[in-house]
């Protein structure tokens, strides 16, 4: 099955909307329904109750005047019958005369008055024409008034109150409802902020990480699965790292004994080339002028031979690196440099640290790196000006290489990104260069990220260091 992408789902803040929406729209719909049901209600009793208002009234005016008393003004004092109908029906009763003359207005239980406004507002609730008119009379037929039966709005208003308070109730018990569900969904996921924190914790390099038991089978099933993943990883990334550091030092022991072959073989051969030019000069200085310019051109393809040849031995194996150390052998790197530039470039070394203790493998692998930044640097970004800092704690070792030069990757360049041991940034076509930093990098559990920078390029390397090298320094 496939899932199509949608935005992240908090279960537990959804699930509290979710309700909180739902505990609304009762509320809402309650209040509608309410209003509606008032109005409705309202105008049917009016019409139903209203004959029989109607009647009562009548039949108390003929028990109580003559059949030639029309005046109905001191009607009020003899209204008791209506009382248990208003219980039941919430009305207000107006007399008027045969003169057009209004009484006074009775309202049935007898509830205090509401505010002007109040009144308004019921009354556009219920409506203006929710009322019952009809003619009151004597036998035989004599009317003597008209009566009008009006809503009680205050009593109205008092029941449709009680019932808006016992929607309010059921709104809130639903909230509470909602906080009880949340609190054991909320300790349900909580172990999520467990995984997540391992996750985050492997995605930042620490690949020990890893989930602890939960108590919920499916997050139990999911660490598992993460944790199986992360000892894949781990033993993948360690195994790569041996293979890497294997390769390593492979290649500095061939290149070691390359080296020695080319210092030992060939060396001894200019020598004895030179020592020939050297003769053949005599001779032409003796007795053979014409063979002193082979003599000297020889003898001079030598020495640049030589000189070539020592360049290409320091490249392969640096020989005051065994001999004078790391710090010693930048420093001296860093010399020649600045001599070879003649004040066109600048080159500035900066160590903070003790580097006594260093394996091997580190200290070749610092050289080659800073070997190799200063090339490109200088080379291939064009840049004037090369900062040099090398950081060494107890438990790590920094190097940050800036220079002021051109950084502009092409188009289709490999970028590679890892979580350790890795490169990350982006790589120069063709980098052999680049490549090789990589790798020793890799070889040595590190980190390496190349970019650009404020005004330049930045190379930063990252290494780990073993506890018998921290105890060393």
């Amino acid at each position: 099955m496939v899932f199509a992408a949608s935005r992240p789902l908090d279960l537990k803040r959804h699930l509290l909307t979710r309700v909180s929406l739902f505990a609304l729209a009762v509320l809402l719909l309650g209040t509608v329904l309410s209003l509606l049901e008032l109005r409705y209600r309202v105008r049917a009793d009016l019409q139903r109750t209203g004959q029989t208002i109607r009647q009562l009234v009548t039949d108390e005016i003929n028990r109580s005047r003559s059949a030639f008393d029309r005046n109905i003004n001191d009607l009020e004092l003899s209204l008791a019958p209506l009382q248990p109908v208003g219980e039941l029906v919430h009305f207000c009763l107006r007399m008027t005369d045969l003169y057009a003359h209004p009484g006074p207005t009775h309202c049935f239980p007898g509830n205090a008055r509401l505010p002007d406004w109040l009144e308004s507002v019921m009354a556009l609730v219920i409506g203006d024409d929710a009322r019952f008119q009809a003619p009151v009379g004597q036998y035989p037929g004599i009317t003597v008034g008209e009566l009008t039966v009006t809503p009680d709005y205050g009593s109205e208003l008092a029941a449709l109150g009680r019932r808006l308070g016992n929607l309010l109730l059921v709104t809130v018990l639903i909230l509470f409802m909602n906080l009880l569900i949340y609190r054991p969904v909320r300790r349900a996921l909580a172990p999520a902020d467990e995984i997540l924190g391992a996750l985050g914790r492997m995605e930042g390099g620490d690949l020990a990480a890893r989930v602890p038991d939960l108590p919920l089978i499916e997050f139990t099933r999911i660490g598992q699965g993460l944790n199986h993943l992360a000892d894949r990883l781990q033993q993948t990334i360690g195994e790569q790292r041996r293979l890497a550091h294997r390769l390593l030092s492979a290649r500095e022991e061939e290149r070691q004994h390359l080296s020695r072959e080319l210092h030992d073989e060939f060396g001894q051969y200019l020598a004895s080339i030179n020592a020939e030019a050297a003769y053949a000069r005599e001779l032409a200085d003796e007795s053979l002028p014409a063979l002193r310019p082979c003599a000297d051109s020889i003898s001079a393809t030598t020495q640049h031979m030589m000189e070539s040849l020592q360049q290409i031995l320091h490249r392969l194996r640096p020989v005051g690196l065994e001999e004078f150390g790391l710090q010693a052998s930048l420093e001296q790197l860093v010399a020649d440099w600045n001599q070879r530039g003649r004040g066109r470039t600048t080159l500035t070394l900066e160590i903070a640290g003790p580097l006594a203790g260093l394996s091997d493998d580190i200290n070749v692998s610092l050289y080659r790196i800073v070997q190799e930044g200063i090339t490109n640097a200088l080379r291939h970004g064009q840049a004037d000006r090369v900062a040099i800092d090398l950081q060494v704690v107890a438990t790590a070792l920094t190097l940050d290489i800036r220079d002021n030069g051109r950084f502009q990757p092409r188009a289709g360049e490999a970028v590679s990104d890892t979580m350790e041991g890795g490169v990350e940034g982006e790589r120069r076509q063709g980098g052999y260069g680049l490549l090789g930093m990589e790798e020793r990098v890799l070889a040595l559990g590190g980190t390496l990220s190349i970019g650009p920078a404020e005004g330049g390029t930045r190379l930063a390397v990252w290494l780990p260091l073993a506890a018998d090298e921290g105890s060393a320094r």
